[in-house]
């Protein structure tokens, strides 16, 4: 099932696998107590997180914290000792997942333990950072040390991601003060911007917002919307960048493997950030990887989502996460770990220390990871390849 306007949670049982158990299935001895990494600041932090324990009362009183934050966020008060024993909860689930996970197929996870190892997963250094005026929010969650030094190593690059990166703003033209985000997008070059097939067209009964012309990868908006790319919606302080959204000059084919369409866009308002080049390299060949994307807002907010992302709310937020192994060979997609849920579609996944963007996220699968479209791919389309500078 792909990103859609309903948020959902992406989770899966080989991220668990790889950060509890190494990578393997199983054994819980030997996933906790296997190889020590190599010495230095950077493998202290990582197996001093997510690896070599078991869910426990650190990890509680994490997301207690996160609970009682969110729930502050959003307006309405939690008791404290509700967010505790809510958290114990949480806690104890994870437990009993790894355990019944050891040794198991992925397919075996069901939607209550991988909510709750995810809730473990993201307190222990997977998270997703709200994004400011000009600046990051502050990390919270006690094992994020490496993703913080990393954001504060390479700040300007990735504020130059974020800057370039968009909420879709739908608004209805017949009925006053209905709007909503359907999706992220990012600029790509002078008047073009990218984002996924399905933002425009999702499948299950979403809100499509254009029409195919027959016979062509092209397509014209619908006339009930009017379709903005919103660069600063985010936690900030308010301001206008916004860029409106003119035509669709290339959208794949439902049966075509890159989901992706091609927006034109034009400056309304606010300054015009840099374009982001797709990556010319034809392997996604970094470790760390992050995404900016705008998490989809939800009016009454689950538990085992504030565990993980607080109230999601539409506007702008980094994930951080790793690249996992393939799944096939040659296979178009990447497969990462950076929690997203409905939103994120259409939003870049880059590396550290470059600008250029690597893959375009689009698909989260509870057994098989989140995916996204490679730049190798993406330049390879014989549509879309000609069109990138």
């Amino acid at each position: 099932m792909v990103d859609e306007l309903e948020p959902r949670l992406d989770r899966t049982a080989k991220r668990v696998r790889k950060l509890f158990f190494g990578g393997g299935r199983g054994a819980l001895g030997v996933g906790f107590e296997g190889a020590a990494p190599p010495p230095g600041p950077e493998s202290t932090l990582e197996a001093g997180g997510t690896q070599n324990r078991m869910p426990d009362e650190r990890d509680v009183q994490a997301i207690t914290a996160r609970l009682l934050a969110a729930r502050a966020a959003s307006g309405r008060v939690m008791n404290p000792v509700e967010a505790e024993g809510l958290a114990r909860t949480i806690v104890a689930n994870a437990n009993r997942a790894l355990l019944d996970l050891d040794g198991a197929p992925d397919g075996s996870l069901g939607q209550k333990a991988a909510m709750a190892l995810e809730a473990v997963v993201q307190v222990r250094g997977r998270p997703a950072v709200r994004i400011l005026a000009e600046e990051f929010d502050r990390f919270t969650d006690p094992d994020s040390e490496i993703w913080q030094l990393l954001a504060g190593e390479h700040f300007d690059a990735m504020w130059a991601i974020a800057s370039a990166t968009a909420a879709v703003k739908v608004t209805e033209r017949f009925i006053t003060n209905r709007s909503w985000v359907q999706g992220t997008a990012f600029l790509i070059g002078p008047g073009m911007a990218m984002t996924n097939r399905h933002v425009l067209f999702p499948p299950d009964g979403g809100v499509r917002l254009g029409r195919r012309f027959p016979g062509t990868t092209t397509a014209r908006l619908k006339g009930d919307f009017e379709i903005t790319l919103d660069f600063a919606f985010d936690n900030g302080r308010v301001r206008e960048n916004v860029y409106r959204v003119v035509g669709v000059p290339f959208v794949a084919e439902d049966n075509d493997p890159v989901d992706a369409a091609i927006l034109a866009v034009e400056p309304m308002s606010g300054p015009q950030p840099a374009p982001l080049p797709i990556s010319r390299s034809d392997a996604f060949d970094v470790g760390r990887l992050y995404i900016v994307g705008h998490p989809g807002y939800l009016e009454n907010v689950p538990e085992d989502i504030l565990t993980v992302f607080g109230r999601p709310d539409e506007r702008k937020r980094v994930s951080f996460g790793q690249l996992m192994d393939p799944e096939q060979a040659n296979q178009a997609y990447i497969v990462h770990d950076a929690s997203t849920i409905g939103g994120y579609s259409g939003a870049a996944v880059l590396g550290f220390g470059s600008n250029e963007v690597r893959a375009l996220h689009y698909w989260g699968d509870s057994t098989a990871g989140n995916r996204a479209v490679g730049a190798d791919a993406i330049r390879r389309h014989p549509v879309i390849g000609p069109m990138l500078t």
